[in-house]
C-alpha cells in the first residue's frame, strides 16, 4: 500500500504496570513522514507529539498488532476512524488453513508457500483431539471423513495468514500447488473462515506437546514479521528434529521478562531481548529427536533430554550473528539472524530447562489440557 499523505488512525491499549489498569489512546501514523502521535482518550490530552519512529513501517500497523513504542508495548485494538477501515480491511483479510495429520511435516513447506505470496502469519496452532465429539465436529466443519484425523498419530496444524484477498487468493495458490487434493482445508468465504478461526484457533485449547526430552524454540517478531516461518520450520525439521507442538502467542512485557529472566544481569543486551520478545507476536515450538538420533543411557550413550537440547542450540548458531554468519553460515541464526538481539531464534540453552521452558508457554501461558497425544 503506498503511504502518501495518508494517516492510519486506531485505538491503542496499554497496561500501565504502576497502577495496574488498561489505558486507551488514539494513535496516529503519519505515513509519509513516518511520524506517530497519541492522545489519552479518557483525559483528552496529548500524551505524544508527532515522533519520528524509525523502528516502525507502515506494514507495522494493522488490527490486532502489537507496537513497541517508546518502551511501551500498545496493543491496536479497533480502527479509530471510517478511512482507515476503508484503507486496511481490504489489504488485512485473515483466512485459515487446516492441515490434516497426513501434512503435519509440511506445515514448513506451506507456510513458505504463503509467505513467499505476501501473506503474514497471525496464528499457528497444532491439535491432537481428546474425544470422539471433538473429531466429528471439526469432521463435519471442515466436510471431510472423521478417519482422517484418527488414523494418523501426528497432530493437526490450523494457521492464519493476513493479507489482501487472502480467502480467494489462498485457494487458488493451494490448487495450483502440489498440496492440491490432498486434504489441505481453506474457507471459501468470509463467513466459513470466521467459523474455522472460531472452532480451532479460539476455541480448542487442547496441547500436543509432550513434555519430555524436549527443547524449546520460540521464532521472534522480526522474523514473523520478514515471513520466515516456515523457512525455519523447515529448517529444524531437516536437521533430524520432531516439532511435536507449536503455537503462537503474544507476550506481555512481564511474561516476557519473566520467560528471559536467566539473562538478567548476565547478557547486556536484557533490556533490548525482552523489547524484541514484546515487539510482536512468537512462535513457539516443542522440538524433540526422532527416535532413531536418540543416544541409549543405558548403553553408555548420553542422557536424552541432554542431547536434544545441545542439539538443536548446535543447529542454532552463536547469539551473535556476525559471528554466525562468518563461521556458522548453515545455522538458523546465520541464515535467518539480523543482529544480537534479531537473531532469529530462541532455544534452550541448559538441558535442565527444555521441559520448563516448553511448560511455560504450552501450560502456563496456553492454559492448555494435556492430550497423551503424539510422542
Amino acid at each position: 500500500m503506498e503511504c502518501n499523505e495518508r494517516v492510519l488512525s486506531f485505538i491503542a491499549e496499554w497496561f500501565d504496570p504502576h497502577p495496574q489498569i488498561v489505558k486507551q489512546y488514539l494513535l496516529k501514523y503519519h505515513c509519509k513522514k513516518n511520524e506517530v502521535e497519541m492522545k489519552d482518550i479518557q483525559t483528552k490530552r496529548i500524551f505524544l507529539r508527532k515522533t519520528k519512529i524509525p523502528s516502525l513501517k507502515e506494514s507495522d500497523f494493522f488490527l490486532g498488532a502489537n507496537i513497541l513504542l517508546l518502551s511501551r508495548d500498545l496493543k491496536l485494538i479497533e480502527y479509530a476512524d471510517s478511512v482507515t477501515r476503508k484503507l486496511l480491511e481490504d489489504v488485512d483479510e485473515r483466512t485459515v488453513c487446516v492441515l490434516p495429520p497426513a501434512l503435519y511435516e509440511s506445515f514448513g513447506d506451506i507456510a513458505m508457500l504463503l509467505e513467499n505470496a505476501g501473506f503474514t502469519l497471525v496464528d499457528l496452532k497444532s491439535i491432537c483431539f481428546g474425544d470422539v465429539e471433538d473429531v466429528e465436529a471439526a469432521a463435519e466443519l471442515l466436510n471431510v471423513d472423521p478417519r482422517e484425523f484418527l488414523i494418523r498419530p501426528e497432530p493437526l496444524v490450523a494457521i492464519s495468514f493476513r493479507g489482501a484477498n487472502s480467502i480467494a487468493v489462498v485457494n487458488e495458490l493451494i490448487r495450483s500447488s502440489s498440496f492440491a487434493g490432498l486434504g489441505l482445508s481453506c474457507p471459501g468465504n468470509a463467513e466459513e473462515a470466521l467459523a474455522y478461526s472460531n472452532f480451532f484457533m479460539d476455541r480448542y485449547s487442547r496441547t500436543t506437546a509432550t513434555f519430555e526430552e524436549c527443547s524449546c524454540c520460540v521464532i521472534k517478531p522480526h522474523a514473523i514479521k520478514e515471513r520466515s516461518v516456515g523457512a525455519i520450520f523447515n529448517d529444524i525439521i531437516s536437521r533430524g528434529f520432531v516439532v511435536s507442538a507449536v503455537a503462537m502467542f503474544c507476550l506481555e512485557r512481564a511474561a516476557a521478562a519473566e520467560f528471559l529472566e536467566v539473562y538478567d544481569g548476565v547478557v547486556p543486551e536484557y533490556s533490548e531481548m525482552v523489547d524484541e520478545m514484546c515487539s510482536g507476536s512468537v512462535v513457539a515450538l516443542e522440538v524433540r529427536l526422532k527416535p532413531q538420533l536418540l543416544g541409549n543411557p543405558e548403553e553408555g550413550g548420553t542422557d536424552r533430554q541432554e542431547e536434544v537440547v545441545e542439539r538443536l542450540r548446535a543447529h542454532a548458531g552463536p547469539w551473535d550473528v556476525n559471528m554466525a554468519k562468518e563461521l556458522y553460515s548453515d545455522t538458523i541464526r546465520g541464515r535467518f539472524g539480523r543482529d544480537r538481539i534479531r537473531n532469529a531464534i530462541h532455544c534452550t540453552d541448559l538441558p535442565k530447562d527444555g521441559i520448563i521452558e516448553v511448560e511455560y508457554f504450552f501450560k502456563i501461558l496456553a492454559g492448555c489440557q494435556y492430550v497423551d497425544g503424539w510422542k
